[in-house]
């Protein structure tokens, strides 16, 4: 049973949420094709894939952001050279889960270009606040 305070919650946080997404539409980059996209290539993910094996290359592409997010020096950990390698193992990781899908081995490295596209569009709209 939703009590009164209850609804009201609900109501409030849907109008936030509306308010927020009405903002970032705003956002030149937020709300394209590209983010478009990777959306669309997460939800076929989701729902092809045995929970075990979204959730894992879902983890895969947490590590593509958090390598997209290192510092691009050269005096980096590690180098360029380490950032390849790691960005090929992480390539091969997630191919190996999604193999047996050929529409998501087809459009993969369209869903990283388009994930790196957005986490550059998202990391410089937090720098310009």
């Amino acid at each position: 049973m939703v009590t009164p305070s209850k609804a009201a919650e609900e109501n409030e946080g849907s109008k936030r949420a509306a308010d927020f997404h009405n903002a970032m539409l705003s956002q030149p980059g937020y709300a394209d094709d590209t983010m478009f996209f990777v959306m669309r290539f997460m939800a076929s993910v989701k729902q092809k894939l045995r929970e075990c094996d979204s959730e894992e290359f879902f983890e895969c592409y947490h590590q593509f952001n958090k390598l997209w997010g290192e510092g691009q020096e050269p005096e980096a950990p590690g180098g360029s050279a380490s950032r390849y390698e790691r960005q090929q193992e992480l390539r091969g990781r997630a191919l190996e889960i999604i193999k047996d899908y050929p529409e998501l081995v087809r459009d993969f490295d369209r869903f990283l270009t388009n994930g790196r596209s957005v986490f550059r569009t998202l990391v410089s709209m937090r720098q310009e606040k």
